[in-house]
């Protein structure tokens, strides 16, 4: 399925860049992304025994002058090849394309508690500062951490929690 996900997400990005308009489209998706999260909508619309036009009627009136017209389009064409089940696969497959096209890198940090607006910035510089790249972070408590945050992003691991700084302190005095 995913190989669905990629060719859809592939031909939408390709006249993002062609009508040079990402950031726009970037945005648009977002936006039926965000109405998609929903499963009952995607169940809604992935109904078979649901006429085509039904469906047509309902995207016209959550997104006709929402966003722009290849992407109300784009929409269109998923209900009529009947692939609006993969939209948010496509969504997701979309916003990689896109922040790989602006150089975005996005990871995640582990925080015990909540973190400020603040200090996931301070965060997203200085490991954009160490992978030479803009970074956005999504933010998951994870308790366990007891302290500090790990970060990953493309495949490294920041670990400056105190569980893993404890860890740690107990391997090097098991050794000795």
């Amino acid at each position: 399925m995913d190989t669905v996900y990629t060719r859809y997400a592939l031909s939408l990005f390709e006249l993002a860049k062609e009508e040079n308009k990402v950031e726009e489209y970037q945005k648009d998706m977002i936006k039926v992304q965000s109405v998609f999260a929903d499963e009952a909508i995607v169940k809604f619309f992935g109904h078979v025994a649901l006429p085509i036009e039904t469906k047509k009627e309902v995207i016209d009136q959550s997104f006709l002058g929402q966003v722009s017209d290849y992407v109300y389009n784009f929409l269109l064409l998923l209900i009529k090849k009947r692939r609006i089940n993969a939209i948010m696969g496509i969504c997701d497959e979309f916003q990689s394309l896109c922040n790989d096209y602006f150089g975005i890198k996005v990871g995640k940090v582990y925080s015990a508690y909540e973190l400020s607006d603040e200090e996931v910035q301070k965060i997203e510089a200085a490991i954009g500062q160490k992978m030479n790249a803009k970074v956005e972070l999504n933010v998951i408590i994870d308790e366990s951490l007891i302290g500090g945050v790990r970060v990953e992003i493309d495949n490294h691991i920041y670990d400056d929690s105190l569980s893993y700084k404890l860890g740690s302190l107990k391997k090097e005095l098991l050794r000795r």
